[in-house]
């Protein structure tokens, strides 16, 4: 085939100019800065310039100065005349082929905010060290540009590496690790801006089939019409497979997490995709064509309009119209996302205005998406429920996809698990869980005045439970309509609402309740600040890897119902034992406890206890979250809101809880773990074990010691404030035999695996249900990779398919999890002897 390369050199150049200029239109002057002296920095290594790393290698091929970098020098220069412009600038090597900027930059979806995503093309030959260094210098200017409030994500790219399918590196919070590859390629070519360095050859190539693409690279470098020492090729597009749309719609979902609008406009790109599949023809393609043949229309030039297109096109051809003004408004407030802070006309204004009067949008609709920023709940709520909608749906036809072209949804497990426990965390709606709803809807979630309403009466038109409204009570009194929340637990409205932001130290509060007073509920809420703050680092990929283990816990004594209310006489010294068998009623004093708690995972769940038996049936719970060889909680804080006896029911139950926690986590053992208590009448017994707390109710006639507590641990009340129950003899219940080191990673609502290798050929198996119920498989037979993918399968067929063997609950987000049971038995002194790890298949290159 013939190439007019020269035409082809022209065009680039052309739409080259064309994407710098748009990219510094309409941005502020700290982007500006930032973004054209980037690749200057990266090209240079010297002391007076940001970026320096001793004995890193630079050098850009072909660089050349731009007026602005010129500008720069020279003023540099100025301040440090001891300083040549030859040592700075003149180079005889280099160590990269070519920088360019990708994504959102130079399109209508360009913001304030927009991250500068650049790859740096490594020369092919670099040494580790060399690699390793450039990595530090590219650290370096990504905290350089963090001055000046850029975000610039720098991905050292290896051309030879990527083409063979190789990641750059771990999955982080920006690089997709192995989750997509051709799509990831699609999106570069279709919004590449070359900054410096060697011309993209795939661009250059307006090759009739794809497939062929490599071939005909070839035949041009036989003949000497291409050198490829002056090009920069990271392959073709032809080796788009089916495989790819899962990982890719997980990372998508993922993305979605801090950019919902975005993700959603991408994954119904991929849902058009898989819908055109096996001929799909990719929008890098489509858009080259047209570049290439002349075809120069602006929004050609602009990827983001580009997606719209062909997202547009396919919801119409389906008659899906409800999706379709979905997916207009996502890409209204994706690109409009900053309008409130910088309010003055740009290109990007007039076009997405002339979009929406296009759509036949009203001035209402408009106004309304304009004060996005500055939404309340009840409008974000409104609008997050779409997202979810959309995402869900977008990811149920991928899955459809997946069944019907037999994909191995498997792909690369370990990523896989990290994207699924990622999402999970974000979207997966469990009783108990508090919902985050994402900070990128509104700036400002605060509010002015929230009054907490409680409801006890049956007859009453709403049901039972709390009610919170975002303005102050009026006379007209609770009216069901103008709830914003509800919650059956206080406790859970209350962090709900707190780790949302609703609630912030200059909301007025006032409560409407005859169980609660408001001085206990904002007592409740100081406590809760100190304990669990609302910002917390994220969790790492090594923290996901791990099982949800509780990391910080409030437990609140009697929030909510407080037997102690209907005490008349509270100063009678009694045994901190009775205190749970009080008077001659045999009352237990603690009607309540409640737990909230941020996990490993940085989830925040909460935890209701109520009644008479509530001590016992809390202690239980806990035990079973609790697990041998889990980290020690970084915070425990119990705080009672007794109207009497307040802070020896904090002492005894803190002791408890310390008790608990201890023996299930291995540490300060104490000489007995078998106890017994005296609850609302009732004689317990506890047998304190690794995988929980049994409970045992004695006969009536068994009594117990007048004080239940041993010398060791009556010790530890008076000087700790903490209290343990005295020995028994009676031996635990049998226990189910299996590595224990399971129990540790149990997570409600997600399937779990566990394959453990015998001495033969043979497996056995673990399965953790969404109940953290157990069942085992002694002495399995055939590959284990193919039992993961029956159950991926059957996983994809559940809500179709009769044939569920494992009793699948497929929710939104609980993609089953595999792990493998390692046993250090060969090696003498291993510690931890037997440990679990994400399941990995054998790596298809090393």
């Amino acid at each position: 085939m013939k190439y007019d390369l020269e035409f082809a050199r022209k065009q680039v150049a052309d739409l080259e100019r064309f994407r710098f200029f748009r990219a510094l239109s309409g941005t502020t002057d700290e982007f500006r800065y930032v973004f054209q002296l980037i690749a200057l920095l990266l090209h240079a290594n010297h002391p007076n310039l940001p970026g320096f790393v001793a004995n890193a290698p630079a050098g850009i091929a072909d660089f050349k100065l731009t007026d602005y970098q010129r500008h720069y020098l020279h003023e540099l220069l100025a301040q440090s005349p001891d300083v040549q412009f030859s040592q700075i600038f003149d180079r005889t090597s280099h160590a990269i082929d070519g920088v360019y900027v990708m994504g959102s930059i130079a399109s209508i979806a360009q913001t304030s905010s927009s991250d500068l995503d650049i790859w740096v093309c490594l020369r092919n030959g670099l040494k580790a060290r060399e690699r390793e260094k450039l990595q530090q210098k590219a650290t370096a200017l990504q905290n350089w540009a963090k001055q000046f409030d850029v975000d610039v994500n720098l991905f050292l790219m290896d051309q030879n590496r990527f083409r063979n399918f190789q990641s750059s590196g771990v999955m982080t919070e920006e690089n997709c690790g192995s989750a997509q590859y051709m799509l990831l390629l699609d999106e570069f070519y279709r919004s590449a801006i070359r900054l410096a360095g060697k011309p993209l050859l795939w661009l250059h190539l307006l090759v009739e089939d794809e497939k062929n693409y490599e071939s005909e690279v070839e035949d041009l470098i036989r003949h000497g019409e291409i050198d490829p020492q002056e090009w920069v090729d990271f392959g073709g597009l032809s080796k788009f497979s089916a495989n790819e749309y899962f990982g890719a719609g997980l990372w998508q979902l993922y993305k979605g997490i801090d950019a919902p609008y975005k993700s959603v406009i991408k994954i119904l790109l991929l849902e058009e995709y898989s819908w055109e599949y096996p001929n799909t023809r990719l929008i890098a393609s489509d858009f080259k064509f047209h570049l290439l043949m002349d075809h120069t229309e602006d929004h050609h030039f602009d990827p983001y309009l580009e997606m719209l297109e062909r997202v547009t096109n396919y919801l119409t051809y389906r008659k899906d119209f409800r999706r379709l003004e979905d997916v207009r408004r996502c890409f209204y407030l994706k690109s409009t996302e900053d309008w409130w802070y910088h309010s003055e006309s740009n290109w990007r204004a007039e076009l997405i205005n002339r979009l929406a009067q296009d759509w036949g949008w009203s001035k209402e609709t408009i106004q309304d998406l304009n004060l996005r920023p500055f939404w309340k709940i009840k409008r974000v709520k409104q609008s997050y429920g779409k997202l979810m909608q959309m995402l869900m749906i977008s990811y149920r036809n991928l899955i459809d996809f997946a069944r019907k072209h037999h994909v191995d949804a498997n792909i690369v497990p370990q990523d896989i698990s990290i994207l699924t426990r990622k999402i999970y965390t974000a979207f997966e709606e469990l009783p108990g869980k508090v919902l985050l709803i994402n900070p990128q809807i509104s700036t400002d979630l605060s509010e002015p005045y929230l009054t907490f309403v409680e409801v006890t009466a049956t007859d009453r038109p709403v049901k039972k439970g709390w009610y919170m409204l975002n303005q102050a009570p009026e006379i007209s009194g609770f009216s069901h309509p103008r709830y914003t929340e509800y919650s059956a637990t206080l406790h859970k409205l209350v962090a709900s609402v707190y780790f949302n932001g609703l609630l912030t130290p200059n909301t007025q509060l006032y409560i409407q309740s005859p169980n609660v007073s408001l001085s206990t509920l904002q007592e409740f809420i100081t406590n809760l600040a100190e304990t669990l703050p609302v910002r917390v680092p994220p969790p790492t990929n090594d923290d996901l890897h791990h099982p949800c283990e509780i990391r910080q816990l409030m437990v609140a004594i009697n929030l909510s119902c407080d037997p102690t209310k209907q005490l008349t006489d509270s100063k009678t010294p009694i045994q901190q034992s009775d205190l749970f068998s009080f008077g001659t009623e045999q009352q237990n004093l603690v009607g309540s406890i409640d737990f909230i708690y941020r996990n490993l995972w940085n989830e925040i769940r909460t935890l209701h206890f109520e009644g008479p038996n509530a001590i016992l049936m809390a202690l239980k719970v806990l035990s079973n979250k609790i697990h041998h060889g889990s980290t020690a909680l970084a915070d425990i804080a119990v705080y009672s809101y007794s109207r009497h006896y307040r802070r020896s029911l904090a002492n005894i139950v803190t002791a408890l809880i310390k008790k608990c926690i201890d023996i299930q986590l291995g540490i300060n053992q104490p000489s007995n773990t078998q106890s017994m208590l005296r609850v609302a009448g009732k004689n317990w017994q506890f047998f304190f074990e690794e995988r929980g707390i049994s409970l045992q109710e004695l006969p009536e006639n068994q009594v117990l010691p007048e004080n239940n507590l041993d010398e060791e641990l009556q010790a530890e009340v008076n000087e700790n404030d903490n209290v343990l129950p005295v020995q028994s003899e009676q031996n635990p219940p049998e226990k189910l035999q299996y590595p224990s080191e399971i129990d540790s990673f149990a997570s409600e609502g997600f399937l779990q695996f566990f394959f453990e290798d015998n001495n033969d050929d043979t497996f056995n198996v673990y399965i953790l249900d969404e109940k953290n119920h157990i069942e085992i498989y002694h002495r399995c037979d055939g590959e284990k990779e193919q039992k993961i993918n029956e159950i991926n399968h059957i996983y994809t067929n559940a809500d179709s398919s009769g044939n569920n063997p494992y009793g699948i609950i497929q929710r939104n987000f609980n993609y089953p999890q595999f792990y493998r049971i390692i046993h250090n038995r060969y090696y003498e002194g291993s510690n931890p002897p037997v440990h679990i790890v994400p399941f990995q298949r054998q790596a298809k290159y090393t």
